[in-house]
């Protein structure tokens, strides 16, 4: 686990999150859109769009399983809007035989090492970020803050706070830690979303930032468009 960062209270103007609220699709009841989108995880106005898995993990030693390896495990097929579960071909929700789930929800440490020096370099200031992360864990430092202001996107809630981007894997509020679910920086030049339902992270950028994140050998990343699908149903090659 990272050294805890504690980023002090949350934001009481949460206003420099309010361009990602305009800039995401809609979804849910009262959605005409079929299922869930990347649009509707990260926002619309960048150049390109990235997605990294989150890998499984083997039983006992808890070694890292990329997807592509578990596709070609069980005959599945590998590619950029694959689901874990149809690759896994297993039902929604259990787990593999052989293993635990890819982290859900939560950006796991070596991703989120690899992905903050990438898109540090592509800010002029690193320093100077915006991290959210989502209200509803059941945690009493959490629950301690119901009342303070909170950046509402659709669906979901976030506390916001200030800090460098070397503090989005080590948020640390007493003894609750975890990853910043959403982050970007002052410049907003590019923008990250782990939602809390799905095995994977998103970001938002130009064309060589995106580049440069499907290119790394530490990540199992594809670039993606704003029209593809996150859900499960997304997979129509897997079925």
């Amino acid at each position: 686990m990272e050294r805890g960062w504690d980023p002090g209270e949350p934001l009481a103007d949460v206003s420099p999150g309010m361009w990602i609220q305009e800039r995401l699709w809609s979804w849910g009841p009262g959605s005409s859109r079929q299922g869930v989108a990347v649009g509707c995880i990260v926002p619309e106005g960048f150049e390109a769009y990235a997605r990294v898995l989150h890998p499984a993990y083997r039983e006992g030693d808890l070694a890292p399983i990329r997807w592509s390896a578990v596709a070609a495990r069980t005959g599945a097929t590998a590619h950029p809007l694959m689901q874990f579960h149809r690759i896994a071909k297993i039902p929604l929700h259990e787990y593999p035989s052989w293993g635990m789930l890819p982290s859900e929800g939560s950006l796991p440490a070596i991703e989120a090492r690899r992905l903050v020096s990438i898109l540090g370099g592509f800010t002029s200031r690193p320093d100077r970020c915006y991290l959210g992360i989502w209200e509803g864990f059941g945690v009493p430092e959490l629950q301690a803050w119901r009342h303070r202001p909170r950046l509402f996107l659709p669906h979901r809630a976030y506390f916001l706070f200030p800090g460098p981007i070397d503090g989005v894997a080590a948020l640390s509020f007493g003894t609750f830690q975890h990853p910043a679910n959403l982050w970007w920086p002052q410049t907003r030049t590019w923008c990250v979303a782990t939602d809390i339902d799905l095995y994977e992270t998103y970001i938002a950028g130009s064309e060589a930032c995106i580049q440069r994140v499907v290119e790394d050998s530490d990540l199992e990343a594809f670039r993606v468009k704003l029209e593809d699908r996150v859900d499960i149903d997304g997979d129509l090659i897997n079925r």
